[in-house]
């Protein structure tokens, strides 16, 4: 009996477990920008930037050159996981075509931003820009020629074939402009703020999420295991 009572359990947090990479990351979150980082190239921060996200700070990055942020603005934003791209997702640039690998093109060029060797003015600018790039050509207008080479080398280091789901640890908040859109409490310069990819960090060769399936697993199993011990302690006697 208990050994079916805990099979039984292991099948139903299994299918639990399976439901989580669906729904994780769905959804709508607060975000207010804090700040905008130390690295700045003709003028415009490029990131990472920080912002609190439902109160928790943490870095994010910029895929929008179209629109306009400011320090202390805040918002309500959609959340699109990278694993659910091109299903019903709706995030800013979903009308492009080809979206889903544009998005995936520019995780890749994110997750570089985020590598602390790249973490200088320069790198972080040209990655910044060529991420722009993918979504809005205009925003290389103002780049000098040695600026504009910087672009193209990083744009052309992109590895082929990329999808979203390789980047199921990322996300996409895409403001909500149903909703009220405040800087410092009061109106902004310019609205809609724009929109952001946040994420988890991932291991080396595997997806955050799955790292916190399998830590969520193991819990779950060391309280079963537990729980079992005192019911077979007194089996055998």
């Amino acid at each position: 009996m208990i050994k079916s009572m805990f099979q039984s359990s292991w099948l139903a947090v299994l299918a639990i477990l399976c439901c989580v990479p669906c729904a994780f990351g769905q959804g709508s979150v607060g975000i207010t920008l804090t700040s905008g980082g130390p690295y700045v190239m003709n003028g415009i921060y490029v990131g990472p930037y920080t912002g609190s996200v439902n109160g928790q700070s943490t870095q994010i990055i910029c895929d929008d050159f179209k629109d306009d942020s400011f320090i202390n603005e805040s918002w309500t934003a959609n959340v699109t996981n990278f694993s659910n791209l091109g299903s019903s997702s709706t995030p800013k640039w979903s009308s492009l075509n080809n979206s889903s690998t544009l998005y995936a093109d520019a995780a890749w060029l994110a997750s570089q931003m985020l590598l602390p060797a790249n973490q200088n003015t320069t790198t972080e600018g040209y990655l910044a820009y060529a991420l722009w790039s993918l979504f809005n050509p205009n925003g290389l207008a103002g780049l000098n020629s040695t600026q504009l080479a910087g672009v193209e080398g990083w744009l052309s280091a992109i590895p082929s074939g990329l999808t979203p789901s390789q980047f199921a640890n990322f996300f996409i908040y895409t403001p909500n402009t149903s909703l009220p859109i405040t800087c410092s409490g009061g109106p902004c310069p310019t609205i809609p703020p724009q929109e952001f990819f946040g994420f988890l960090p991932a291991p080396e060769g595997g997806s955050a999420l799955l790292y916190l399936l399998l830590a969520a697993a193991s819990c779950f199993g060391a309280f079963l295991i537990r729980s079992r011990r005192p019911a077979e302690g007194r089996g055998i006697a």
